[in-house]
């Protein structure tokens, strides 16, 4: 079970330090902002909607705000600002208005003394409602006749890429898949719920302790709603108690900060399992249709796809879900024509929104299962298939756009092809027990893409303790950022690690965007890349000037300034003979774009091959995953632990997808609302698991390490359906592939 890690090269070939977070999270007191507790804290509650589609007639708030003890019960009257929010599309009511759209939707909210009365106070919250037609299929939805959810359509965002000429590459080819594939509703099963508390400040402003991916556009969204000046609200969101997505934009605590703006009394507020089921978003659903063809010898000559995606109520990220999912749908591979179609739709199904793997996922899946049977087909090894059919590091990308040339899908296959994994059988039989050995090449972009917010603002200060500081808005989400920043300015710097302090995840610091997925990490190793050769030389002028000695003779070092082998001062006496002239570097790094045209395409990718080997009980069906063995060509590693824990964890979640996670809904509710019901797999179900870090990228390469915090997932999903195919020599057409799946299949073969 014990993973290991092999470098490519040396780059960072000294082990970690530890975690700086280490003995806060195992001592139980890590900081979430959950975990904030006051003596004089209010208790918020939510009503939401039990219906999927109501018009809301009346809501009748006085019984509740009658129950002594209660002390503010609001609802959308009694917002003053913006009602509603979104990301590329604002759709989405702080509160319901005139109607409700999915169960669960935000009506009413309470804050009370104590939880329980609170509870109680909802209770009492008599709400008039007048039933609308409902729609839980998105095939359904888009039909003319069809309950309409918004002003706009049901189909709410659709796009399409061609190149070249399919039909005309069809012709050329002697084989071709044409295969349907369903993928299901994951939930991101974050150990912390929805939690955090809301805090007047004492001036007419509000500060909101919540996790969260981006304090700063939290604190635009919830000023604009309060209809108040940006700078009177503040957001500390970090760190955050798990996400893998879940927590990338806003979802209660608007409704938090509005209970304490009206009572002026700070209110806490932490949502129950059940509750944070039916309010958080989930991994879109999708359903695919793809055709591909290659000629007699194995070159792919055309790639169809069609992708049908699930929002549910509200765009939420669905938009960029769905540019993601039609960007991977085409792979790391090179086709003569190329046809792909995405559509997004509304439905009353639960909202879907950002997941680990960002609608990559389920075309990834679908893709490595057609690249499997087509060299089937052709009778070529799978991964020389792949091998033969791989882009040119300087081809333009999967949507012709201009990119950073890359060799990583090349050399992870290599990596892989070498391995005893792939060099051994692939599918054999042990007694009651089916094995199968199957791989997976996966490219993913990195950050956002055209037209995303891809810039970034940090600073380097000399604290006046002494300590170095990199600060920035970024969020702590368990990824070790905050290890990563210390390493990487101790690194570039001169110093130690401990010499540094990552003051993050908070709306007061610098903006620097969202975390998504790797995005801080990279984006703090270009800066300080950028930046570290001026701020050393500003702490060595500083110190020369105290002193006047010659600046030339100094440099930064374990401690301080040091002068040849000599320590010449301290990081603290340096900081206390300064003052308040204590020096701040603002950072402020421009955003790296393809120079085309096309929204949401990305100009950075890194790439993964990896193998699985399953066991198949033909008595039970069950499916285990016995190994995983990865190769990730992804550029210099910043921290072997969170290396390791990205690509197991992200690995793992695939491995879910596949085998045993759904979330199914019946007329809008989710049949599972909780851990008893909707199982995941555990430290028992991980594979022994062996990560290969290719490290070095192609000469001239200036973007430094590409994310790793995505891609487990994207590898894990394909690579452990392809191995189940692989053990049972049949296709993997619907996720997951449960128990039952497994059985039928053996008992049609009897």
């Amino acid at each position: 079970m014990t993973p290991h890690i092999m470098l490519d090269h040396t780059t960072l070939s000294a082990p970690d330090d530890p975690r700086p977070d280490a003995l806060a999270k195992l001592g139980g007191n890590p900081g979430y902002p959950g975990d904030r507790i006051r003596p004089d804290q209010l208790h918020a509650a939510i009503l939401g909607s039990p219906h999927a589609h109501a018009k809301i007639l009346a809501i009748d708030t006085r019984a509740a705000m009658a129950l002594p003890g209660v002390h503010a019960v609001v609802t959308h009257a009694d917002i003053p600002g913006s009602k509603h929010h979104g990301l590329r599309i604002v759709d989405r009511p702080f509160l319901c208005i005139d109607k409700c759209r999915f169960i669960g939707d935000p009506i009413a909210a309470v804050a009370a003394d104590t939880r329980e009365l609170a509870q109680q106070a909802l209770a009492l919250i008599d709400v008039s409602y007048a039933l609308l037609p409902s729609v839980f299929d998105t095939e359904l939805a888009t039909q003319h006749d069809a309950p309409q959810l918004h002003e706009r359509p049901n189909l709410l965002y659709e796009r399409h890429h061609r190149h070249g000429n399919t039909a005309a590459a069809a012709l050329e080819c002697d084989h071709i898949v044409d295969r349907d594939y369903r993928t299901p509703r994951q939930m991101h099963a974050y150990l912390e719920t929805e939690s955090g508390v809301a805090e007047p400040d004492g001036n007419g402003g509000i500060l909101i302790y919540f996790g969260c991916h981006n304090p700063e556009r939290d604190r635009k969204m919830i000023a604009g709603m309060l209809a108040l000046h940006s700078e009177r609200v503040r957001v500390v969101g970090s760190p955050v108690g798990g996400s893998h997505g879940g927590k990338d934009e806003l979802s209660v605590q608007p409704i938090l900060a509005l209970l304490a703006w009206k009572t002026g009394r700070p209110v806490r507020l932490h949502l129950q399992r059940p509750q944070s089921v039916d309010l958080s978003v989930k991994r879109h659903s999708m359903t695919i249709r793809m055709r591909t063809g290659c000629d007699a010898h194995g070159r792919l000559r055309f790639h169809e796809a069609w992708i049908t995606a699930d929002t549910g109520a509200y765009a939420s990220y669905g938009p960029e879900v769905l540019d993601g999912a039609r960007e991977h749908s085409s792979g790391p591979y090179k086709y003569d024509a190329v046809a792909l179609e995405s559509r997004l739709v509304y439905t009353n199904n639960g909202i879907a929104g950002a997941f680990r793997g960002f609608g990559a996922v389920q075309v990834q899946f679908a893709l490595e299962q057609q690249i499997e049977q087509l060299a089937a087909l052709a009778q070529i090894d799978p991964l020389e298939f792949r091998r033969m059919n791989l882009k040119q590091p300087d081809d333009p990308g999967p949507l012709d756009q201009v990119v950073v040339p890359f060799d990583g899908a090349s050399r992870a296959l290599d990596v892989i092809s070498r391995h005893a994994l792939w060099q051994g059988p692939r599918r054999w039989r042990d007694d009651r027990y089916l094995h199968g050995v199957g791989m997976a090449l996966i490219q993913r972009s990195d950050g956002y893409g055209k037209g995303g917010p891809n810039g970034a603002k940090l600073a380097l200060a000399l604290a006046a303790d002494g300590c170095i500081e990199l600060r920035a808005s970024f969020c702590e989400l368990g990824q070790n950022l905050i290890g990563s920043i210390c390493r990487l300015t101790a690194l570039e710097l001169g110093c130690d690690a401990g010499d540094v302090r990552a003051v993050i995840g908070d709306s007061a610091l610098p903006d620097s965007g969202a975390v998504a997925a790797s995005r801080a990490t990279t984006l703090v190793w270009r800066a300080i890349a950028a930046e570290g050769a001026h701020w050393s030389a500003q702490l060595c002028n500083e110190a020369a000037s105290l002193n006047e000695v010659p600046v030339a003779a100094l440099r930064l070092g374990p401690g301080g300034i040091w002068c040849d082998d000599e320590r010449y001062m301290s990081f603290v006496e340096l900081a206390a003979r300064l003052g308040e002239r204590r020096p701040v570097l603002p950072i402020d790094l421009a955003g790296e774009e393809t120079p085309t045209e096309i929204a949401g395409a990305h100009y950075v990718f890194g790439a993964c091959a990896a193998l699985a080997h399953v066991i198949i009980d033909t008595w039970t069906g069950a499916i285990s995953v016995d190994r995983l063995v990865v190769a990730a060509a992804l550029g210099p590693v910043v921290s072997r632990q969170g290396f390791l824990g990205q690509m197991e964890g992200g690995a793992l979640i695939g491995q879910g997808l596949v085998t045993i996670e759904a979330l199914p809904m019946a007329k809008g509710r989710y049949l599972a609302r909780n851990f008893d019901s909707y199982f995941i797999p555990t430290f028992a179900d991980a594979p022994q698991t062996e990560v290969i870090a290719i490290e070095n990228l192609m000469p001239g390469d200036r973007h430094g390490p590409r994310g790793a915090g995505e891609i487990g997932a994207n590898f894990g999903a394909p690579t452990v359906a392809n191995a189940i195919a692989s053990a049972l020599g049949t296709p993997v057409f619907k996720l997951p592939f449960t128990p039952d799946d497994v059985l039928d299949f053996l008992e049609q073969e009897v």
